[in-house]
């Protein structure tokens, strides 16, 4: 039984990946997967990690510090003495000149082993913690402004694909029309009712439609390899891509600039520069700090002979196979309290508060800058939804105008020209239509943008 389960899963998630790989991709997955692909997001997102290993660093810094050192070494010296002769005060003992030196050699060994831990930063180190975690919570909120422009680089690409679609209908839909009026054409040329000028006339238009028709294919297949580079989708799938082009309705956004990420990712920069001033005036708090140290000493196979025999003691020699110490053992507590550093001190915090003083401005410059964004692209936005009806009413004229000439032609009131020319003014007006629309959708992807309310949902 449980075989059989195994197997009917393995069938249907088999079945299900197949059925995915013969369907067009949404517009939520051509996004999702350029959010995966994209490289500069990526190393983005590795800055962010950079930032958390920082702040791991910092929190480390109470850690204790070990360290485990040895040395070996073979001394050897020699050394002269000369004493000229003498008596004993007193007792008036005379001593000879003594015209002596000592040898001496020794091997040495030592051992140490080394422990100091940070017991009291001076308050510095809270301080960098918190300016990472503001610079880190900046970072994390760019990561959205990143976001939107790689949503409003794929809605471009797919609403580009959407328009040559649309060309593409008004050109099959020329072709068809002309196909038949060439036909008509073809008859009222035997009857000579048209010249041969005419009837070449026609002819050129059609020339000039499967010539737009080869343009029309490189320019989709140039788009479907930029979305196979920025998603990684096969070119099979994006082939199947066949979406409509429609206006937006009426675009949501909260008409602020409030939600822009910029204005967040400042407003964390200023935090972070405040922490650091915090930091720098630190500088002349104590730092305490803790220590032990556990040793290991031994000289051994040391020998110290006299060059010369001495009064009374005759030739001095002094021999040791070892002589050790341990464990030598010191534990301690020290401070450290900087109570005059050169002014250094004094001038981190003036330079830390000149860089919150900067933050502020560049804040102020961003508001007032993506404020003034903001009305350009609400002005833009207004203008492409005027133009689309201008565009749609041209359209509508020049379709009747085609419609009434296309008869007229049948009937032979009217010369190919004519045709001709309402032909091509209905299929301008129909490409300006379509493109109006595309930039309507393109205004307010911009206009989203500007106040920071760009998500996929928002464009669906």
């Amino acid at each position: 039984m449980k075989t059989l389960s195994k197997f009917l899963l393995l069938v249907l998630t088999c079945s299900s990946k197949s059925l995915l790989a013969q369907q067009a991709p949404t517009f939520q997955e051509l996004v999702d997967s350029a959010l995966v692909y994209d490289y500069g997001l990526a190393n983005k997102k590795l800055d962010i990690e950079i930032g958390k290993i920082d702040r791991k660093r910092l929190g480390e810094v109470y850690l204790p510090n070990a360290d485990i050192g040895g040395k070996y070494a073979y001394l050897s010296s020699s050394s002269n003495l000369t004493l000229p002769a003498t008596a004993t005060p007193v007792l008036h003992i005379p001593i000879p000149e003594i015209n002596t030196g000592l040898d001496s050699r020794s091997n040495l060994f030592k051992a140490d082993l080394n422990v100091s831990s940070v017991l009291f930063s001076g308050g510095k180190v809270p301080a960098l913690k918190k300016a990472i975690d503001e610079k880190n919570k900046a970072q994390e909120v760019l990561l959205e402004k990143n976001e939107q422009d790689i949503i409003g680089e794929i809605s471009k690409a797919y609403d580009q694909i959407a328009l040559l679609s649309q060309v593409k209908l008004v050109l099959d839909e020329s072709q068809k029309r002309l196909d038949i009026n060439l036909k008509t054409a073809t008859k009222a040329l035997n009857y000579g009712l048209i010249t041969k000028y005419d009837f070449q006339k026609i002819e050129v238009a059609k020339a000039q439609l499967e010539s737009k028709m080869q343009e029309y294919d490189g320019k989709r297949n140039l788009l479907l390899h930029q979305l196979h580079k920025l998603t990684h989708i096969p070119m099979e799938r994006l082939s199947m891509i066949n979406n409509d082009l429609k206006p937006f309705s009426q675009v949501k956004n909260n008409n602020t600039i409030d939600n822009r990420a910029e204005l967040k990712a400042l407003n964390s920069g200023i935090e972070a520069y405040k922490h650091k001033v915090k930091a720098s005036q630190t500088w002349w708090v104590p730092k305490v700090q803790a220590a032990a140290s556990l040793g290991y000493l031994n000289l051994f196979d040391t020998k110290i002979t006299g060059k010369n025999e001495l009064p009374l003691i005759g030739k001095p020699e002094f021999r040791a196979d070892k002589i050790e110490i341990a464990p030598s053992l010191v534990l301690g507590v020290g401070f450290k309290w900087d109570i005059f550093d050169g002014l250094k001190g004094k001038r981190d915090v003036q330079q830390a508060k000149i860089e919150v003083q900067k933050a502020v401005n560049e804040k102020t410059e961003a508001e007032e800058l993506l404020a003034l964004n903001l009305i350009k692209n609400t002005t833009d936005y207004e203008n492409s939804n005027a133009e689309i009806k201008v565009k749609q009413k041209q359209m509508q004229v020049a379709k009747g105008a085609f419609d009434v000439a296309e008869k007229e032609f049948k009937m032979g009131l009217v010369k190919a020209s004519d045709l001709i020319g309402a032909q091509t003014d209905y299929q301008s007006s129909s490409l300006d239509y379509y493109q109006a629309v595309f930039n309507q959708r393109r205004s307010s992807i911009e206009l989203l943008k500007s106040t920071g309310d760009l998500t996929v949902q928002s464009i669906q």
